[in-house]
């Protein structure tokens, strides 16, 4: 599978310390098993090094996280300057989330996954949340994690 993973779910892996943590950690474990493909937008690698660094108060840290973000995903994309100007005028009232919305359509995603899919509601995509895309991997590869 091809997954567009939001910014919040690498945020939960690496700066959190609670159940969201181990969540995001069984995702990305059961993506690399299942070569499934993870992918993340630029503005998502960029946000990531400025929540990390105002969560954690290191820049180097905060660097070190954009790199392993960088060492997990298969590929960075990014919208089209067409697309990012359309994202503008859509119902949708988060921006951000418009741009994941479009960035997971042009790399034809089969999922968005997020911790936070109100912002992604009717998108005419599959969303899910990191405990959901868990439960659909392993239904269907029951003993990839053990």
């Amino acid at each position: 599978m091809r997954f567009l993973v939001d910014t919040n779910v690498f945020l939960d892996f690496f700066v959190r310390n609670d159940e969201s943590r181990i969540d995001a950690r069984l995702f990305f474990q059961y993506c690399y098993r299942l070569r499934n493909e993870i992918y993340v937008t630029s503005m998502s690698m960029r946000d990531i090094g400025y929540v990390a660094q105002q969560k954690l108060h290191d820049s180097n840290l905060s660097r070190d996280i954009q790199i392993k973000t960088y060492d997990i995903v298969s590929k960075i994309c990014d919208t089209s300057a067409d697309a990012a100007i359309e994202a503008l005028y859509s119902e949708n009232n988060d921006y951000e989330d418009e741009l994941q919305i479009t960035a997971a359509k042009e790399i034809l995603a089969d999922a968005i996954v997020t911790n936070d899919k109100k912002g992604f509601k009717n998108c005419g995509m599959h969303v899910f949340s990191v405990k959901q895309a868990n439960e659909l991997m392993s239904k269907q590869h029951p003993a990839v994690i053990e």
